[in-house]
């Protein structure tokens, strides 16, 4: 089944579910006629939580930082709100074989053109956090994603899933093509991840350990991350004198 475009009033979702499911999910969320089983992050940035609504039980994400950003505003004139694009990246990488949550719903509000509000929705999966014994599971997961073309963005440890049956599951993703020197990208998400997981190290082939764009990805991640402790701690600085 192919997704399709719904209207409530002035949202629009987009779903793969029928009709009266739709609107019925979508009025919930747009009413808060929902119960939060367990909030993950509830800030300024985003609200993610699980919950139940008319007995659907459903992860439930809203990018509230990207509804406020005045240069996010007016790029959504030319693209869909960051909810649809989760939605569609959901459904991506499950046409690509690899295992992620069913995308449920999405809905966008837009003003003048621009989203100011959007929400996405997808199956909770039942799993458990990786551990150093799943390393080369979870790295062989990363290395197919590789292979068909696509970065995954965030690629640490925490941000896949076991599910019950033992597989890989991606969560926390956001699907990139990289265009500009796509082995070294790859190379720098692969060193996020073995950062995460040192074990994954062991199952590296020789040729992949060695490489030079690998070694190249360290060293610049190396950079990335001593620029980052700097402007931490230029910026307790000025706290500090304020």
């Amino acid at each position: 089944m192919t997704f399709r475009f719904y209207r409530l009033g002035p949202w629009r979702l987009l779903s793969k579910e029928d009709k009266h499911t739709v609107l019925l999910l979508g009025k919930a969320i747009r009413d808060g006629d929902l119960e939060r089983e367990q909030v993950f992050r509830d800030n300024w940035r985003t609200l993610s939580a699980q919950v139940q609504i008319a007995g659907h039980r459903l992860l439930l994400k809203v990018p509230r930082a990207r509804h406020r950003r005045v240069w996010e505003r007016l790029l959504s004139l030319f693209r869909g709100s960051d909810a649809l694009r989760t939605f569609r990246h959901l459904e991506q990488m499950a046409a690509m074989g690899l295992r992620a949550p069913a995308p449920v719903i999405a809905g966008e509000l837009r003003h003048y053109g621009m989203v100011t509000d959007s929400f996405v929705c997808y199956r909770f999966v039942e799993g458990r956090r990786p551990g150093g014994k799943d390393a080369p599971a979870v790295l062989r997961a990363l290395k197919m994603l590789h292979n068909q073309g696509y970065l995954r963005s965030d690629a640490q440890l925490a941000n896949f899933l076991i599910d019950d049956e033992g597989e890989v599951v991606f969560i926390d993703f956001r699907l990139k093509r990289p265009r500009f020197l796509p082995r070294l990208q790859k190379a720098r998400e692969l060193d996020r991840f073995l950062r995460s997981c040192p074990e994954a190290q062991n199952y590296l082939t020789k040729d992949e350990s060695q490489s030079l764009w690998l070694r190249l990805a360290h060293k610049l991640e190396n950079f990335s991350f001593a620029r980052r402790d700097l402007k931490r701690q230029l910026r307790a600085r000025r706290k500090g004198k304020g």
